[in-house]
């Protein structure tokens, strides 16, 4: 049984604190917070999933070697302004240099600090700004400063994204609490900026990185705002085990049932937030031959400049949805295609119902969240993916981003 808890964040389950302050990491006198800090009173096994770009930034590389390795971990450690990526051995050295520095204030080891970076590839980490932060940071530490945590590490997001659920099980209960930041440079593969997850259930490293594989596959690659690939997406999943509450076989869907509520609501936020959007469409595709298909259909339209543009306009012109939906590689036969807005049946057999439909898809498109659904009557598979609406200020804000 999933409860969802008010208000909720990172520092939602037990055992886990958060901090968050101002470096001026951009050097233009911030007015907001640009560094946070999470930390757990217990060790946490941990899993991870990261970008797919061949371009990783320092702090990805720097957590993927942490991971390799197997140890627990107890804090991670993330700036927005500064994505600490395409900056040589110099990038690398400076996750080194603050992983040590933090641990020393926190007296754990330098391989219990994870880092995060997000903002601006190819500037140099002001790394002493960081280091100075080290008190400040130790300090404020406290388990209601999740929502700061969240706005220090937001870059062009409009909104702070944040939730948590309480999971009931025949073990127990525990809680499970996540934060993420994206805006832009979103693509299914993987598709966030930067997400962290907690949790105070009692779960091996194995059944963790599981859950999270699988979740991220139906959620975090199943969003996208622009089609483009950063190089710092960073998914970070820590269990401390604080509830008592043990996960194993007997209760790891319940489990997975509280993560996947988390990063499907995670997801959707980013979809929502997307640079310059004013809207979120859902496209669902269904009974397509295979996943397969229904992955390459769906994932065309969502990512179709044209279409997004159509969503800017609520111009219900269905007929960009089959031609993308015929440009996917995915078989099927137009004349049996049926195409839904929310619940009403707009196109049958690949033509439109009734012209006087029209109005009524217009004002779903009006909407702020609203779902387009291609059956290809051609199988029994389906999936969805999140996308948004491509509008003129999505322009602005990424001509001017480093401004």
């Amino acid at each position: 049984m999933l409860g969802k808890v008010s208000y909720g964040g990172v520092t939602t389950p037990a055992g886990f604190r958060a901090a968050s302050a101002s470096g001026d990491i951009k050097g233009k006198k911030a007015e907001r917070d640009d560094c946070g800090l999470i930390f757990s009173d217990e060790p946490c096994e941990f899993a991870a999933v990261f970008t797919s770009n061949v371009v990783k930034a320092a702090p990805v590389l720097y957590d993927m070697k942490i991971l390799k390795k197997g140890g627990k971990v107890s804090a991670v450690f993330a700036n927005s302004g500064n994505a600490n990526a395409c900056t040589g051995a110099d990038g690398y050295k400076n996750c080194q240099k603050i992983a040590e520095v933090y641990a020393d204030g926190l007296e754990i080891k330098s391989e219990s600090v994870l880092i995060a970076s997000t903002g601006v590839i190819g500037v140099p980490l002001p790394v002493e700004k960081i280091i100075d932060l080290k008190d400040v940071l130790i300090d404020s530490l406290a388990d209601d400063n999740g929502i700061n945590f969240a706005k220090a590490i937001m870059t062009t997001d409009t909104t702070v994204k944040e939730t948590a659920v309480c999971v009931e099980t025949k073990a127990g209960l525990f809680t499970i609490g996540g934060c993420t930041k994206g805006a832009g440079m979103i693509a299914p593969s993987l598709a966030t900026m930067l997400s962290f997850i907690t949790t105070d259930a009692l779960i091996d490293r194995k059944l963790l990185q599981l859950a999270l594989n699988e979740c991220v596959d139906v959620t975090f690659n199943r969003v996208t705002v622009d089609g483009d690939m950063s190089t710092n997406d960073t998914i970070l999943l820590l269990a401390n085990g604080m509830s008592g509450t043990k996960v194993d076989e007997n209760n790891y869907e319940d489990f997975k049932a509280g993560l996947l509520d988390i990063m499907d609501y995670l997801a959707r936020q980013i979809a929502l937030d997307g640079e310059g959007a004013s809207r979120m469409i859902t496209i669902e595709v269904k009974n397509a031959a295979n996943f397969e298909e229904a992955k390459l259909c769906a994932s065309k339209i969502a990512n179709s400049p044209l279409v997004k543009t159509m969503f800017a306009g609520c111009d219900p012109n269905w007929g960009r949805l089959m031609a993308s939906a015929g440009a996917s590689g995915a078989e099927f036969d137009p004349d049996k295609t049926d195409i839904y807005f929310n619940d009403m049946h707009y196109v049958s057999g690949g033509k439109i119902i009734d012209y006087s439909l029209e109005e009524k898809a217009y004002n779903i498109m009006q909407e702020m969240q609203y779902t387009i659904t291609i059956d290809l009557h051609a199988g029994s598979s389906m999936t969805k993916f999140y996308t948004c609406d491509l509008t003129q200020d999505y322009i602005k804000i990424n001509a001017d981003y480093r401004s």
